[in-house]
């Protein structure tokens, strides 16, 4: 190692830079001798500006996501209206052809909504109140009425769990229905009220966002668009229009997938004699928003019905159900739902769980829709990034070619 002469004159100080990336962010690095051989020392010093700059940047972003968190029923309301607005675009769109505007469309079918409603309520109301009345009446006889089958349960742990439940249950629903209503105590009646008036207000509220979403989001797309880069603008209004057809067709997809399962279970039930046919049909229709579960969760209040009015009944539904079901899997969803944009089972419970946690029922319901809006962002923005480092990948030659013994076992898999 060669000696340094002590003689040796000390070299000049190095000025202070900001060509360092880190420096140029944070701060300034400087650069100066150190040490008996004159070693260079690097010193980074940090800028009082820049640490109030992040630090204020740090409690805006967690400002907002606590707004974001208080505000989450009004961006819930918000999505609601979203997808509604999805649903009855291509109407709107028609009456637009026409002499109306668009404000006007969205009245149009509002009232044509209102109308069908009130038809459905005034054929279907009464008679679905009688069937609910008699159900809720006979329910005590008909939870006795299960165990005697639950007794013949060889299972001995089930048989003890089922017969625990129905001991429970027995009562309790006896007791409700024995309690008059006057004795309920105010504030439950208070509860009750401030509950369906707050739903009350909430679909109203759904239904003014709609309105304004409609007749306001070509300004507000217009915008959005100003602010992307004028490169991005079409790629941005690609996948916006992409977005709102997978939505809307998953909303009128599902809508008519329930009022099939509805209308199918209603002629099975009726056909059974199972009582309230109309009842378990709109029950069965309802399960069926429920993602994954609801083709099993449709039937079980009518098969909870057959085993306690005629366990031969239960054993026909066993067949009905099953032959309902393939109908939807393998001819209404391919169907219907064939616009919809296709989302891994995977995604679907992660995003059920995290929206069930989130907003309840109504986030699990909207898990899947969002869940397909988030897949088409990602598709469109990471597709050209993805396809283009997929080019610069050098491929082999042999893989090109490929060799015998690959060739030979694809052709023992060849028709």
């Amino acid at each position: 190692m060669p000696s340094v002469p002590l003689d040796a004159p000390t070299p000049p100080p190095v000025p202070e830079t900001g060509q360092d990336a880190l420096g140029a962010v944070l701060g300034t690095t400087a650069t100066r001798p150190a040490g008996p051989h004159g070693e260079q020392v690097s010193a980074f010093r940090l800028s009082t500006w820049s640490v109030v700059r992040y630090t204020l940047a740090i409690v805006l972003l967690l400002g907002g996501l606590y707004l974001l968190w208080r505000i989450q029923e009004v961006l819930l309301l918000m999505l609601l209206a979203i997808l509604f607005a999805t649903a009855i675009e291509p109407l709107v769109d028609r009456l637009r052809c026409g002499p109306f505007s668009r404000g006007q469309g969205v009245l149009i079918v509002y009232a044509a909504i209102f109308l069908a409603l009130a038809a459905l309520g005034i054929f279907f109301i009464p008679s679905l109140v009688d069937q609910t009345t008699r159900f809720v009446e006979a329910l005590p006889h008909q939870i006795a009425a299960l165990r005697p089958q639950v007794e013949q349960i060889g299972f001995a742990p089930l048989r003890a769990l089922l017969l625990q439940g129905l001991a429970e249950a027995g009562p309790a629903v006896q007791h409700g229905l024995d309690e008059p209503a006057a004795v309920a105590p105010p504030e439950q009646l208070v509860g009750v009220g401030g509950a369906f008036a707050h739903s009350l207000f909430s679909v109203i509220t759904v239904f003014l966002l709609t309105y304004y979403w409609m007749t306001e989001r070509v300004a507000i797309k217009r915008a959005i668009l100003r602010l992307v880069p004028a490169d991005h603008a079409r790629e941005v209004n690609a996948t916006w229009l992409e977005v709102e057809a997978k939505l809307g067709a998953w909303v009128r997809g599902q809508l008519l997938v329930m009022l099939a399962i509805g209308l199918m279970t209603g002629v099975a039930f009726a056909l059974l004699g199972l009582p309230n046919p109309l009842l378990l049909a709109m029950l069965a229709a309802l399960f069926e928003i429920v993602p994954l579960l609801g083709p099993f969760l449709a039937f079980a209040p009518a098969l909870l019905v057959a085993l306690a009015v005629d366990p031969l009944k239960a054993l026909l539904l066993v067949p009905i159900a099953v032959i309902v079901q393939q109908i939807e899997g393998n001819f209404l969803i391919p169907r219907v739902m064939s616009q919809v944009v296709g989302v891994s089972p995977l995604t679907v419970v992660l995003g059920i769980l995290i929206g069930s946690i989130l907003y309840g029922p109504a986030g699990a319901f909207l898990a899947v829709p969002v869940a397909a809006a988030i897949q088409v962002i990602l598709n469109n923005t990471l597709r050209p990034a993805l396809e283009e480092a997929a080019a610069e990948v050098p491929v082999p030659p042999a893989e090109l070619r490929g060799d015998a013994a690959s060739t030979a076992a694809l052709s023992l898999h060849e028709p």
